[in-house]
């Protein structure tokens, strides 16, 4: 959870809240538009378009390669929505332990660790764990 948004385990996978709250508000977003589009059972749902050109100088190059494996295993007919949420959110453990739990709940990204890191000694930290901990305080003293 980079972008520093909160997220709920939502049906689909993670949902940035900032960007789902606002989605039905024209012109709140420059670089996309959410078209509604409605569902086979009856709710709404969104396509999301892009509104301008894809600037790849915001993204490092591990996370360039990610989105054309994403999109080489995604960009055919026959992947349905259900099988792309799957596919690509199947590592996310924070997601499927909260969402496992309490569907729609705010994901707390501590989840993400396979062990409760805040009783673990520092020097038995991994890197993740330590680099995670140490940016959770930053948050907290930044508040």
């Amino acid at each position: 959870m980079p972008l520093e948004l909160s997220y709920k385990a939502m049906p689909r996978g993670p949902v940035p809240m900032e960007v789902y709250g606002n989605r039905d508000k024209p012109g709140y977003f420059s670089k996309v538009i959410f078209e509604p589009i409605p569902l086979k059972n009856g709710e709404l749902g969104y396509l999301v378009k892009p509104n301008g050109k894809f600037e790849s100088d915001y993204f490092a190059e591990a996370e360039l390669e990610e989105m054309n494996k994403l999109i080489e295993m995604f960009a055919k007919k026959w992947v349905n929505a259900n099988d792309m949420s799957e596919m690509s959110h199947q590592d996310i453990k924070a997601w499927k332990k909260t969402y496992s739990r309490c569907p729609n709940a705010e994901i707390d990204p501590i989840e993400e660790f396979d062990r409760n890191i805040m009783t673990v000694p520092e020097e038995e930290l991994q890197n993740a764990e330590y680099k995670y901990l140490i940016h959770r305080k930053m948050l907290e003293l930044a508040k």
